[in-house]
């Protein structure tokens, strides 16, 4: 299952247990929107977010991972960030939320 934008898509796959959903193009405050409506078919499940393939990412995207890690949480499950570009980290790094960071595809 596939959601695109003309600057953003989201892949999303079920594998382990946790719904992985891989990121890709330019994540930004219109880029949320394609994300929320991936995020809405699931349900109660770790979420994995791939951004191997993101190239920027801003304020208003970082908010939404954010949000997307509260309701995961309140559901008893995990959301886990990985193959995160070094251009990309600086904002998990400098915002303290680095935990979400897992190097494993499978953690």
């Amino acid at each position: 299952m596939g959601k695109h934008s003309d600057t953003f898509s989201v892949e999303l796959e079920r594998l382990n247990g946790a719904t992985h959903l891989r990121l890709a193009g330019r994540f930004d405050i219109a880029a949320a929107y394609v994300l929320d409506d991936a995020i809405a078919v699931i349900h109660r499940r770790d979420i994995v977010l791939d951004l191997e393939a993101v190239t920027f990412i801003d304020t208003a995207a970082w908010l939404t991972i954010m949000a997307y890690e509260h309701r995961v949480h309140g559901w008893g499950r995990k959301l886990r960030l990985v193959r995160v570009p070094a251009n990309i980290r600086g904002i998990f790094d400098l915002t303290g939320t680095e935990y979400l960071l897992s190097e494993a595809i499978g953690a």
